[in-house]
């Protein structure tokens, strides 16, 4: 949806971002609705780390390029004298390409908040310090260029009757008659419009609430989705784990216990499990014993051992040819003598 949508006076947002992009810890979106009502769509760290998301790969292709251009035997000019803060860093990443990602995200907020509606109108906030202190505050409009219009249903046109001259003894009796009909016919008539009316508004704001829900859940997913793949990968840098398998295991587990069949279907998905590795995962959570020998550590240390492994592979296939073997039938004497 994003081609569709047409900016006004983000342009200048742009260039105090890339002004005052040492001064920016912080930048929050909001939605204009009326004179007092500013209410907050998202927060964003002016960083490497909240904004790496919205950084395009090219933009690193590009400063390499441009420093091989610079060599055999031309003048190396200093970055900060061209291009002064914008030439700054913040883990590795420049000013320039953090403030071209922070207006990738502030178009991504407002696209988000676009749906079911032709124009919007947002106010940006720059904040320094912890963020709590504005150094520079401006609004911009959207347009969605491709919104249409919900139908309306056109209401039923009733033909009134005409009114016929009077021949019957008393005219002014049938005369009230027809008067009277021809108020209740409109009566039905605007009453009808009204309803229509009623149930067009009604059904455009149950599309824009389910649209704004529907986003609202993606969001959740997604946060909670990239909490527990931070938190995973923290704890398998701690612990040391050997293998990037080893990780993607622990947090396809820990996907099906949080999120169930969501969370069986990103596993699937995201990390590359086998359906049998899911049901073996599940068959541990469901066993608190099984569980808890799983997390010892010399438990896991024996598992480690090729041998170990092979001979418990082994035992688990005489298992289940024991299992699955049928009954021995009685010797044929024992039977008679029964």
């Amino acid at each position: 949806m994003m081609d569709d949508l047409q900016f006004e006076k983000l342009d200048t947002i742009d260039a105090v971002i890339r002004q005052r992009c040492t001064e920016i810890t912080h930048i929050t979106v909001h939605e204009v609705l009326d004179r007092n009502g500013y209410p907050q769509l998202g927060r964003i760290c002016f960083g490497a780390l909240d904004l790496g998301a919205f950084i395009e790969p090219e933009a690193d292709d590009a400063t390499d390029d441009e420093d091989d251009e610079r060599e055999d035997g031309e003048d190396n000019v200093a970055e900060g004298d061209t291009l002064g803060d914008l030439a700054r860093t913040d883990c590795g990443v420049s000013y320039a390409v953090l403030a071209d990602a922070a207006l990738r995200w502030i178009k991504h907020m407002a696209d988000q908040n676009m749906v079911g509606q032709r124009e919007g109108k947002f106010k940006v906030n720059l904040w320094k310090g912890k963020g709590d202190k504005v150094i520079y505050s401006s609004r911009f409009l959207c347009t969605n260029t491709e919104y249409e219009e919900v139908p309306v249903v056109p209401a039923p046109t009733v033909a009134l009757p005409t009114v016929l001259p009077d021949i019957s003894p008393d005219p002014r009796t049938w005369r009230a008659l027809g008067e009277g009909y021809q108020n209740f016919i409109a009566l039905v008539q605007s009453s009808y419009q009204h309803l229509a009316n009623l149930q067009n508004a009604h059904i455009t704001s149950q599309s824009g609430q389910l649209a704004r829900a529907q986003r609202t859940n993606e969001n959740i997913v997604g946060q909670l989705t990239n909490l527990k793949i931070g938190a995973f990968e923290i704890e398998s840098q701690q612990r040391g784990d050997d293998g990037e398998g080893r990780v993607r295991e622990e947090l396809g587990k820990q996907f099906i216990a949080e999120l169930g069949g969501l969370g069986r279907v990103l596993a699937t998905a995201k990390f590359g499990l086998a359906p049998e590795m899911i049901e073996l995962a599940e068959i541990v959570n469901a066993s608190p014993e099984l569980l808890e020998a799983m997390k010892n550590p010399e438990v896991r240390k024996i598992l480690r051992d090729e041998k170990t492994r092979k001979e418990l592979a082994a035992l688990l296939l005489m298992a289940a040819q024991a299992a699955t073997a049928p009954p021995n039938p009685p010797p044929s004497g024992e039977s008679a003598a029964a």
